[in-house]
């Protein structure tokens, strides 16, 4: 749990180091050089666009704003901030009383050397905010850097772009890439298609995103632009279940499925086709989840292997 504490004195002073009890203190201006030394990355964003942009409304509505900003602090222990030890959370009322609550630096799911912190904070509270990275002592001693979140632009969510290309042009598109790259698709399995912007990560550039398993612990990704052009990511894989279902057969038995319950997809766009494997009653299940979006509706089907259909959603 969270300490909570009042804090006595708390400077903010301009970017010129002050001395003070063994520590120099620093505040960071926005765009300023020492930000960039720095080299960490903050986002605030309304609450609720961060679980649009994470795709939680394809699984229930989100109406409206939120009440509480939602901000994420991500840095690399290295450089002036090797010594990092402590992240402080400070709030200043309108009467001048400080409060100030540690943040932990770590989770289980960071690297060594790695910083990500997320929490939320009240809309009305962000001009009264300060964050301020606590730095040991190095060979220039001891440093206190504050942030100011009032002065850290708030992220909007971008206005959702259609795919230029269909995903059977953007597959064909990836295919002349890796044939031009001598990479042997003939055995290569298609296993993940979906167009980033749509329907999840609305901030990322709108593309779209194709990977194949190869077999023998070797994947390629392929990223389609809106422009045609295609870049290429080679990566491993561990051993996994295969499709018994191609990704176009998976497509036509979902249609068949969604046709026989008057839902009409020939309007919607097929953004996301993406097979995975999840534990339902306590086993491996393997499946085809296959999405269609127009504006804000959104159809989802899912396909065993066997051939069976299931509707997820229709809105």
């Amino acid at each position: 749990m969270m300490r909570l504490v009042i804090v006595l004195v708390f400077l903010l002073l301009a970017e010129c180091p002050v001395r003070g009890s063994d520590v120099y203190r620093y505040e960071v201006k926005r765009g300023s050089d020492l930000e960039k030394e720095l080299g960490y990355n903050f986002t605030i964003q309304d609450k609720y666009d961060e679980w649009r942009a994470d795709g939680a409304d394809e699984h229930f509505p989100i109406e409206g704003p939120a009440s509480e900003y939602s901000v994420r602090f991500r840095a690399i222990a290295a450089g002036k901030l090797k010594h990092l030890f402590e992240l402080d959370l400070t709030l200043v009322d309108a009467s001048g009383t400080r409060l100030r609550v540690p943040l932990a630096t770590r989770s289980r799911y960071n690297k060594e050397n790695e910083v990500d912190v997320r929490f939320l904070i009240k809309k009305d509270l962000i001009n009264q905010a300060v964050l301020t990275i606590q730095c040991g002592a190095s060979s220039q001693g001891e440093a206190s850097y504050a942030i100011r979140l009032g002065d850290v632009p708030v992220l909007s969510l971008q206005k959702k772009i259609p795919p230029n290309k269909s995903l059977p042009e953007a597959v064909a598109i990836a295919e002349e890439l890796l044939a031009a790259e001598k990479i042997d698709l003939s055995n290569g399995v298609l296993l993940w298609a979906e167009f980033r912007n749509y329907l999840r990560n609305e901030r990322e550039n709108p593309r779209w995103h194709l990977r194949w398993e190869l077999g023998g612990g070797q994947e390629v990704n392929v990223s389609v632009s809106q422009d045609g052009s295609a870049k290429l990511n080679k990566g491993h894989s561990s051993p996994r279940i295969l499709p018994n279902k191609s990704l176009i057969e998976a497509v036509a038995i979902a249609e068949e499925l969604l046709r026989t319950q008057n839902i009409d997809v020939s309007k919607h766009i097929l953004l996301r086709a993406e097979f995975q494997i999840n534990f339902i009653n306590g086993r491996e299940t393997p499946f085809w989840e296959i999405a269609w979006g127009l504006d804000d509706q959104r159809v989802i089907a899912s396909v065993l292997q066997d051939g069976s259909v299931k509707l997820i959603r229709a809105r």
